[in-house]
């Protein structure tokens, strides 16, 4: 390698060393009796909404500069924001993955995530949970994106009792992700749906 290429590649490691990302990471397990429990982690703008019969429970944390709990832990730091901020050293987010330099920088930049109670989901309960970046959540609240969901199962249930369609998932993350296309979001789009009933048929489950 000459020395040119070699310093071009010190270079990407080193700035590849300082940038950053968030991520969000939903457990699911079974017990000996086959019961089904849920916990997630998270950091940064992803974001996860479970829904069992019904009802809605966020899984995550803001960790936006702005929100609320964010800036009362960064108060409790000895460092508190000014009324008005709402970046760190340009970014609208405390708590990430990576970005060394910034954190070297600002010591209110925080990589503990946000553990969720675990949460018990009853054999006989329908429930799904959708996992998603910050470009859905900017234009769909979880409330919006749970209804979403419901709608195209019912939608998929029915294809699929007429043609044995079984492809529901996708078509539901497909459906949702559309709907923040649809709103004009700004920010980048990955949405993941995760349907219970489904990992109870999964063989490797059920054995």
């Amino acid at each position: 390698m000459s020395i040119l290429g070699g310093l071009t590649l010190f270079m990407l490691l080193r700035q590849a060393a300082g940038t950053g990302c968030t991520a969000t990471a939903l457990l699911i397990w079974f017990d000996q009796n086959k019961d089904c429990f849920a916990q997630c982690a998270s950091l940064g703008d992803y974001a996860c909404v479970l829904s069992v019969n019904g009802k809605m429970t966020d899984m995550t944390e803001d960790h936006r500069v702005a929100s609320a709990n964010k800036r009362a832990r960064i108060a409790r730091s000895g460092q508190p924001l000014k009324d008005g901020e709402v970046h760190l050293c340009g970014l609208n987010l405390a708590r990430v993955l990576g970005d060394r330099f910034l954190k070297e920088q600002d010591s209110r930049f925080s990589s503990e995530p946000y553990v969720s109670p675990a949460i018990d989901i009853a054999k006989a309960s329908t429930a799904f949970a959708v996992i998603a970046s910050g470009g859905l959540w900017d234009v769909i609240t979880m409330k919006k994106a749970v209804q979403l969901v419901a709608e195209v199962k019912e939608l998929c249930l029915l294809v699929r009792e007429n043609n044995g369609d079984n492809s529901s998932a996708d078509k539901i993350a497909s459906r949702v992700l559309s709907e923040a296309r649809n709103l004009r979001t700004k920010d980048n789009t990955s949405v993941i749906f995760v349907g219970f009933d489904i990992l109870r048929t999964d063989p490797c489950i059920t054995t």
